[in-house]
């Protein structure tokens, strides 16, 4: 049997385990023929011990399915106190968010605040707190619009199945009982009452993976210029702190052989610092696995799956695992390159490789990003995050340095770069068979990459494949709700005209400075993005029948 199982690649296995997961939660019939012609290649080539495995994966997937489903079911009615997680307080104008438990179940929970005192106590709180309440307790929202955002779904993948929304706070008790989530706290405190703007920001995010609510005019702009993943705190960071860890072990004369019983707990501080996302889970475990790329890949999934099950329903878990994926695969292929020109050639191709993804997700791609990543990628992780670093720990001592004009000069060349690149091409959320085949002819690319002729011909054809993505090939007429009512969008095939009918009105309330949040308008929350899915970036006609409505903005 041990012959047997050594003759099965463990990246094979963990990608079988991959489809068998989007099997059992996601069913569609092109995930079902992939793995069946994937099952019988693996029997072809005598790994018989992959049925086995595979129906113990297939039933760990399906106990946390029926977990989810019993959960969701099983809800408490009513709730009248809730304990806070301090890291994860938001305070954006009156509004109050906070994720909270309470008989081991999760909740989201809104807050509208009622003065600027009640504003100032949740921006500076940092220690644990038990809030009693009167409120509803309610199902989240599930998806209004076709390829539009699924919060009910999105929470469920974080074990939160109802939210509360507060309408009075009767009673909150604080207590001195200390964790990690509190220390987070107590860190991003200190970094947004002792640093000024955007500064603060920056250190709060690249440090500890917490961007305000008053970051997100900015994180606008980097994400139409394609770079928001530099504050996804990932491999660079965790590379980062890991090895300046194993630095300061060696000359503290700790041994080689004892390292892993230093790493191995830092590594899980640093989890819990940077907000356990799975990103970071990801880069940890591969930075702590001692194997081969793929075989470190497979064993980093598997070790995923049973810490987050529920990891692979959520973008960001898909993305991190595809990024690892790619960057094992080509990590030799191009070693003959050499400076620059090696560079360039594996930016872009992982660049490439994760693109349909990317669309499947966001629908739109920012040609420019490649090179922007390069180049500000090296400047948040080589000079911003060792300099943020530096600067909050000399501060933890009594040392202060104002160097809020690098982030203020940073943020105008942000602007300045933005304003020729600000419209990304629009291109579509590709259908089940169209995102196959991109990935098919992208890795026929990619393997001829060096051979001019079937170059331009798979160039040619994912060119002709975004092209389809992008233009339907039937007519349409939808209705999008858009929060105050429905707008209505008639769409030609191959979109050779477009009209909209109503953008969203807002109702304007006269608002005390403290209280306006950083908010959207219905059209950039619900309207731009269903556009953006169907591949339309520009509107023919406009038709407005209520004068308050919102202008659809820039896309």
């Amino acid at each position: 049997m041990s012959c047997v199982l050594n003759k099965i690649p463990l990246i094979f296995l963990a990608y079988l385990s991959v489809i068998l997961y989007f099997l059992i939660f996601n069913f569609n019939l092109l995930c079902l023929i992939l793995f069946i012609f994937s099952s019988l290649l693996a029997l072809y080539r005598k790994y018989y011990l992959v049925i086995p495995l595979l129906l113990v994966m297939g039933s760990f997937f399906l106990v946390v399915k029926m977990d989810t489903i019993k959960n969701s079911e099983n809800q408490p009615t009513t709730l009248s106190k809730i304990t806070m997680i301090p890291d994860t307080i938001q305070v954006n104008g009156d509004l109050l968010s906070f994720l909270g438990k309470e008989r081991g179940q999760n909740y989201q929970v809104y807050e509208t605040l009622k003065s600027k005192k009640d504003q100032k106590f949740y921006q500076n709180l940092s220690q644990n707190c038990q809030l009693s309440f009167t409120g509803n307790l309610q199902i989240p929202e599930k998806q209004r619009n076709f390829n539009g955002f699924d919060n009910q779904k999105y929470l469920e993948s974080q074990n939160i199945y109802r939210q509360i929304m507060i309408d009075k706070t009767n009673k909150i008790v604080l207590n001195d009982t200390f964790d990690l989530h509190v220390l987070r706290r107590k860190a991003i405190v200190w970094s947004q009452t002792h640093f000024p703007k955007p500064m603060n920001d920056y250190m709060t995010g690249l440090l500890f993976g917490f961007l305000s609510k008053d970051f997100n005019q900015m994180g606008d702009i980097y994400s139409s210029l394609g770079i928001i993943h530099l504050f996804a705190l990932s491999g660079m960071q965790v590379n980062f702190f890991i090895d300046w860890f194993r630095k300061i072990i060696f000359r503290l004369g700790i041994t080689r052989e004892k390292l892993n019983i230093w790493q191995i707990p830092f590594s899980i501080f640093y989890a819990f610092m940077t907000g356990f996302s799975v990103s970071v889970l990801r880069a940890l475990f591969q930075k702590n696995i001692r194997l081969n790329l793929l075989d470190n890949l497979a064993v980093t999934t598997f070790l995923l799956m049973i810490v987050s099950p529920k990891f692979l329903l959520t973008t960001g878990g898909q993305l991190t695992l595809f990024y690892a994926f790619v960057i094992s695969m080509i990590s030799h292929k191009f070693s003959e390159l050499k400076g620059i020109r090696k560079l360039l050639t594996e930016s872009s191709v992982i660049s490439l490789s994760v693109l349909p993804l990317l669309i499947l997700d966001f629908h739109i791609f920012q040609p420019f990003s490649i090179l922007l990543t390069i180049g500000f990628g090296f400047l948040f992780d080589v000079i911003l995050l060792p300099l943020l670093l530096g600067t909050f720990l000399l501060s933890l001592i009594g040392y202060s340095f104002n160097i809020n004009l690098i982030f203020k000069i940073l943020e105008w060349l942000i602007h300045e770069v933005d304003l020729p690149l600000h419209y990304p091409l629009v291109l579509g959320n590709p259908r089940p068979i169209e995102l196959l085949i991109l990935f098919f002819l992208i890795g026929l690319l990619i393997d001829n990459l060096f051979k001019k002729r079937r170059q331009i011909i798979f160039a040619g054809l994912i060119v002709c494949s975004f092209i389809i993505c992008k233009n339907p090939i039937y007519p349409s007429i939808t209705a999008v709700d858009i929060g105050q009512g429905d707008s209505i969008f008639f769409q030609d095939k191959f979109n050779k005209e477009t009209i909209l009918i109503d953008t969203g009105g807002r109702l304007a309330l006269p608002q005390e400075s403290w209280q306006k949040p950083q908010s959207q308008t219905n059209a950039e929350k619900t309207l731009i993005p269903y556009l953006e899915s169907v591949g339309v970036s520009q509107i023919d006609q406009l038709i407005l029948t209520h004068t308050d409505a919102d202008h659809v903005g820039d896309f």
